[in-house]
């Protein structure tokens, strides 16, 4: 119950959500890391959401340009009146829209077969994995996408299954998402951008869904915990979101797998 939880408490969360969500260290994994050792209660699943709906208005504000555009390109479709510009956005939009329903299909069947409950020695695992994957570099010699036109299919596929996996506690969706475009020949500021863009209807989905487990389970949420948090995210997820966009830039996503590695080592030792 979240009433159980002070507003400081909620903070911390909200701290958490905003700084992991977007630095490639999974942020699911350590809001589960927050619970366990700041002895925190179980929080319901709509709690989370709005962490994460908090720092998906960063995303929108960032994106905001590309957000339009690609709205305008479906209008223009729609009314048979596109540019060279709106071919290149409504091949953006589709390859997204690919994209999510892979991670759908990817996210359900993980759903299905992995254990209930939240395990940190399995978060632990999961982040290893993900310092393996930040320690991808693209052959410099490889022809990168300069742009959306460029987009095709096999992007929707590999980025998708990514951010399927991605929605593993431990496993960072921007990490593998930024890695898997990187992988299938986009440029690194395309990557960058395209990752965050994907997250968009992702994020949707998942308050959605936890709409319906509210609708069916309703539990009561105080308003000023969940209000602080939210916000406290949005903040920090600011700045974490623009301190990566500069890292992409640098090629400097591996120095985040130093700090996983060291941070899952740790617990392990300490669990087992």
């Amino acid at each position: 119950m979240i009433d159980s939880i002070h507003i400081f408490q909620a903070m911390i969360l909200g701290v958490v959500q905003g700084i992991t969500e977007f630095l490639p260290v999974s942020s699911s994994g350590h809001l589960i890391l927050a619970r366990h050792y700041f002895n925190m209660p179980e929080v319901p699943l709509l709690f989370d959401v709005f962490l994460h709906v908090a720092t998906l208005i960063v995303v929108c504000f960032f994106y905001r340009s590309t957000i339009v555009s690609m709205s305008i390109a479906l209008i223009h479709f729609i009314t048979r009146k596109m540019s060279d510009e709106d071919k290149t956005y409504l091949r953006y939009f589709l390859t997204i829209i690919g994209a999510t329903l892979i991670t759908i299909v990817v996210a359900l069947i993980l759903r299905k077969v992995m254990p209930e409950g939240e395990n940190v020695i399995f978060v632990a695992i999961m982040m290893l994995f993900t310092a393996l994957i930040l320690l991808y570099r693209p052959n410099k010699e490889k022809k990168l996408n300069d742009d959306f036109s460029q987009l095709r299919l096999r992007h929707s596929i590999i980025t998708g299954l990514a951010q399927g996996f991605g929605t593993l506690p431990g496993i960072s969706r921007s990490g593998i998402t930024i890695s898997s475009a990187l992988y299938s020949g986009m440029k690194r500021e395309v990557a960058g951008e395209f990752a965050f863009v994907l997250s968009i209807p992702a994020i949707l989905g998942a308050l959605v869904l936890a709409s319906f487990d509210y609708a069916s389970t309703p539990v009561t949420i105080s308003l000023m915990p969940l209000l602080f948090g939210s916000l406290v995210a949005a903040i920090t997820g600011f700045f974490s979101l623009k301190m990566l966009l500069w890292m992409i830039g640098k090629a400097r996503l591996w120095i985040f797998s130093i700090y996983l590695l060291l941070l899952s080592i740790t617990i392990l030792i300490t669990s087992l």
